[in-house]
């Protein structure tokens, strides 16, 4: 064949090869992050890197300049996500624990006067409906006596939560440990 013939043919079966693989622009080599539904589709995943999982291997190393890699993140790297909301709540639980804490500390001392060595923990958990109101409040484990649980459980349910409303949806765990760790 002459060097001219050979151009044309070549040419041609280019044109042919285009127009039968839909022909137009090449669609782009990294996903389109700004329509992402945060779930990978098939399309995204390479092949060679299923069959060399299946193996036990580790990943091929992308053969085309990088831009599989670039798709995605390495398997130690975090995304870059929005910034946490304000805790509101914690402070919420703190001050009423706080405004609790002289009642609770009678309850012990009602304990102590007939158990000079008491020690221990009750911790109560105060729920919090999506409305913001308090919903229920329980023992959701002791290792005081059960008068003292109780008395502490009372006093619970007795204080004011006033922002309450601070905390929607959320349970608020009070752990009351005496004597009090220094």
């Amino acid at each position: 064949m002459r060097p001219a013939t050979l151009a044309a043919f070549a040419l041609g079966s280019l044109a042919c090869l285009a127009a039968g693989c839909g022909g137009g622009s090449n669609p782009p080599l990294t996903p389109d992050t700004t329509k992402d539904s945060g779930a990978e589709s098939f399309g995204e995943v390479n092949p060679a890197d299923l069959a060399d999982l299946d193996a036990g291997a580790a990943p091929a190393p992308a053969s085309d300049s990088g831009a599989s890699a670039a798709a995605t993140p390495p398997s130690g790297a975090t995304t870059p996500s929005a910034p946490e909301p304000k805790d509101e709540c914690t402070p919420v639980g703190v001050e009423f624990e706080k405004r609790a804490r002289p009642k609770l500390k009678e309850c012990y001392a009602t304990g102590k006067k007939k158990d000079p060595n008491l020690q221990g923990t009750v911790k109560l958990s105060v729920d919090i409906d999506i409305h913001g109101k308090v919903k229920t409040i329980k023992i959701v484990e002791k290792t005081l006596p059960e008068p003292v649980a109780q008395c502490m459980l009372k006093v619970i349910k007795s204080t004011p939560l006033t922002e309450a409303s601070k905390c929607p949806g959320k349970s608020l765990t009070i752990p009351v440990t005496f004597p009090t760790p220094h």
